[in-house]
Order: C-alpha cells, then sequence, then structure tokens
C-alpha cells in the first residue's frame, strides 16, 4: 500500500509541476492566457488514453510493473520540459507529460487488491488522497526550488533546471516499485487462475490474490473432478490453468455496456475532473485575481492540493462506515457519495460569490475543496463493486472519467477567461447534477432509492 500512494504522490508532483511556474514561464516565453489555457488542456488528454489502457494492463501483468512503467514515461517527459523554447513546445510538452496521470490506475487497482471488501472504500481514499496531495506539494515546494536555483541562475535558466527534481524523484520511484514492491499479498500474481470465474463477490467479498480466489469452497461434484484441479485442502481447489484475458479494447468497450459504469465515470468526472481543472488555475487566479507574488500564489493555491491529506480519505472511510450501519449492499456508500456531491455543488457556486475578499475566498475554498475530494473518496469506495471480475477495465474508465471531465472544466475556464465567477458556477450546476445521478446508480441490483422504497430492491 505505501508504494501505492508514495507513487502517485510522486506522479502528482511531477504532473502538476509547470502550473506554480506559470508567471514566470509565461514572461519567459511571451504565452498569452488563451496559450496557457489550451497547456491545461492538453496536460490532461492524454490521460484519458493512458487511464483506459493501463486498466486492463493491470490486468494482464500486475500494477507494480504498470505503475513502474508510467513513471519512468513521466521521467523523460517531466525532463524534456526544461528544453521548451514557445508556445507550441509548451503545449505538446504538457501533453506527453499527463500520460504521468494515469498512475491513479494502478495506485487503486493496486490498493483494492491489498484489502477486503469492508474496507476497500477506506483504503482507495487513503491512497488516492496521500497521492493527490501530491498537486499541493508542487505548488508549495516547486517555487521554492525554483528560487533557490535563481540564487545562481537568471529566471530563463532557473526555472528550466527546477524540472530535474521531480524527473529525478520519478525514476527514484519506479525503480523503489519494481523492485521492492509487491502486486498483491504473497506476490503470486502470475500464478493467479480461473477460479476467480467462481467467485461469489456477495458472499466473499471482492477477490484480492490468487490465493484469494484459490481458497474459494466450490462444491465437489460427484462425478470425477475436472482435468487439471488439484486439491490443496478439505475444502479448497486451485486451478492452475490461466484463463486467456478478453483485448484491452474488448475488456473496455464490454464494461462501457455497464450503465453503472457510466454513471461513475460521469461523476468521477465531476470529481476529480474539476480537481484537476482547479489544480491547473488556482495559483494564476490567486496571481491575477488579488495581485499576489508567485510564491505567495502558489502557497495559497497549494491549500487545496494539500486538503487531500484527510478529505479524500474522509470521503471512503465515511462510505464505508455508513455503509455497515445500513448493510444493504452498497447502499450506505451511495447515501453518502449523493450527500458529498451536493454540498460540493453548492460550495462551489458559494465560492463564485466570496472572491469579492481573499478571506472569504480562502474560507469558501477550503469547503467546496474537501468536497470535491471526499467526493473523490466515496467515488472509488462504489467503483470496485461495480465490476469485481472485470476491475482494471472498470478502474480506466472511471479514471478516463475524470480526466475527461478534467478537459471539459478546464475548457469552461478557458471560456469565461478572467470571469472565474461565473466558471465556478457553471462547475458547481454540473456537481448537482452529478449528485442526481446517483439515484439512478444500480450496484449488485440495489439503488439509493431502496434505502427508502423497499419493493426497488431485489
Amino acid at each position: 500500500m505505501q508504494l501505492s500512494w508514495l507513487s502517485f504522490f510522486i506522479a502528482f508532483t511531477g504532473w502538476f509541476a509547470i502550473p506554480p511556474l506559470m508567471p514566470t514561464i509565461k514572461a519567459d516565453l511571451k504565452l498569452t492566457p488563451s496559450q496557457i489555457s489550451d497547456a491545461n488542456l492538453t496536460s490532461v488528454s492524454a490521460t484519458i488514453l493512458a487511464r483506459l489502457t493501463i486498466g486492463p494492463l493491470c490486468d494482464r501483468y500486475g500494477p507494480r510493473k504498470a505503475m513502474a512503467s508510467l513513471l519512468l514515461v513521466g521521467a523523460i517527459t517531466i525532463g524534456l520540459a526544461g528544453l521548451v523554447s514557445d508556445a507550441n513546445g509548451l503545449i505538446i510538452i504538457r501533453f506527453f507529460i499527463g500520460i504521468v496521470g494515469a498512475t491513479f490506475v494502478p495506485c487503486q487497482y493496486w490498493a483494492s487488491r491489498m484489502f477486503s471488501s469492508n474496507i476497500v472504500g477506506t483504503a482507495n481514499a487513503i491512497c488516492g488522497g496521500l497521492g493527490n496531495m501530491g498537486a499541493g506539494v508542487s505548488y508549495f515546494l516547486i517555487p521554492l526550488i525554483y528560487n533557490a536555483f535563481a540564487l545562481g541562475l537568471s529566471p530563463h535558466q532557473a526555472w528550466r533546471v527546477t524540472f530535474v527534481v521531480p524527473a529525478c524523484l520519478c525514476i527514484i520511484m519506479a525503480a523503489a516499485d519494481y523492485f521492492l514492491g509487491d502486486d498483491c499479498p504473497g506476490d503470486e500474481w502470475k500464478s493467479r487462475d480461473s477460479s476467480l470465474e467462481h467467485h461469489d463477490v456477495e458472499k466473499h467479498g471482492l477477490p484480492r490474490t490468487a490465493s484469494d480466489c484459490d481458497s474459494i469452497e466450490i462444491k465437489e461434484m460427484d462425478d470425477k473432478k475436472p482435468a487439471g484441479v488439484k486439491e490443496s485442502s478439505s475444502n479448497a481447489v486451485i486451478v492452475p490453468s490461466l484463463v486467456e484475458p478478453p483485448s484491452v479494447v474488448v475488456d473496455l468497450l464490454s464494461q462501457l455496456k455497464n450503465p453503472a459504469v457510466l454513471i461513475l465515470m460521469i461523476q468521477y468526472g465531476c470529481s476529480f475532473g474539476v480537481e484537476l481543472a482547479v489544480d491547473n488555475m488556482i495559483g494564476e487566479f490567486f496571481h491575477s485575481h488579488f495581485g499576489l507574488s508567485q510564491t505567495t500564489s502558489g502557497m495559497l493555491g497549494s491549500i487545496f492540493g494539500l486538503m487531500n491529506l484527510f478529505s479524500r480519505a474522509s470521503g471512503g472511510m465515511l462510505a464505508d462506515y455508513v455503509n455497515t450501519l445500513i448493510g444493504e449492499g452498497v447502499q450506505g456508500r451511495m447515501l453518502v457519495h449523493f450527500v458529498i456531491f451536493s454540498c460540493q455543488g453548492a460550495f462551489l457556486i458559494g465560492f463564485s460569490f466570496a472572491m469579492g475578499a481573499l478571506s472569504s475566498s480562502l474560507v469558501v475554498l477550503v469547503l467546496f475543496s474537501y468536497c470535491v475530494q471526499a467526493g473523490c473518496g466515496t467515488t472509488f469506495s462504489i467503483v470496485p463493486f461495480a465490476n469485481p471480475k472485470s476491475m482494471g477495465a472498470v478502474y480506466g474508465l472511471v479514471g478516463a472519467g475524470g480526466s475527461i471531465g478534467s478537459i471539459v472544466f478546464n475548457y469552461v475556464f478557458k471560456l469565461y477567461g478572467a470571469n472565474y465567477a461565473d466558471a465556478f458556477r457553471v462547475i458547481g450546476y454540473a456537481a448537482l447534477t452529478a449528485a442526481l445521478c446517483t439515484l439512478l446508480l444500480k450496484i449488485q441490483g440495489r439503488m439509493l432509492l431502496g434505502l427508502f422504497f423497499k419493493k426497488l430492491n431485489p
């Protein structure tokens, strides 16, 4: 678990290393506001394809190798950012840096394989929250690293050399994942088997490892046991023959037919997508709207990302806790999910009316950032139950939904320009709409309204 969130944390630090230095980069490359918006848009575009692809690859090769590979690609692209000389170069390099954002998928996949179903929401939320905190650390740390280099270098050189630091961190973390990590308890990834096909999620919870699948009780037939099956204990069987997994495209398309997956994609787009969009612009907002320095703007902007230290985790924990109280499938998680998204929409709209003073802006920023990030936690407390037998594809699709949402909301900020109030109101209305979508969500045959109208339950 520690490697999963730490890897995502380092990846996020590199992914958002550029926005804290945007005032300096803007002056050096003579960028226009439109070009900065285009760079923000492209920074999450590559993440969509990368997340869609990496999910099924986690199913095939395990999260450890998937994570290490993404970090190495990220290290190369982040290091090359210092060679940018114009707006087009910045847009292109931010596109490829966006690939490292796909580390979210192996992070959550890894955590889900390590923990049982009754606490998987908490585990996913803690790992995701600690990882997302990397964006806040970037806003705090990257300007300080730049200031240190600027003591002996010109601003033109200092911002370019700064990116060497996150690039080296990505390389170190990739090596740690590959050589020190385990894909699952006991590191039995290569020996996972087709007994997963017999796994009863309602009875046994989420399948996590090959050994979990091996310990599932399967009724023995009175006839001869199937060839290739050998007994490991009085009540367990091992099926050593591997089932050929479907192709990446087939797996993804099959999961897109699941309405629950589509709804979760939309909702993650309205939570994590909002988070990514705000991560891209919050420093520039404080710099341009209140006339603060680059370092001060970065430190205030870091508040949004650093809230992940507890906000996302608390969303998952609260969802798990309420679910144990209600004890009806995942309806407890859905209830918390609905409430958090409703509050998120309300506070985003409230932020649009609180921009007159720095103090009121910071207060409402804390409130809406908590709800945005807690909404990410509640979303991924539900995601593992959408289709446990194709977890990688589902994680990839929902994760890609977050990136798609980020593109949409980055475009909203570009469309409204300096009119931040209207932009935040639009995003708030989108979050309220996503909250209502929870009423349509059906997981394991149960809907949220089934808590109040029992006839809706199976």
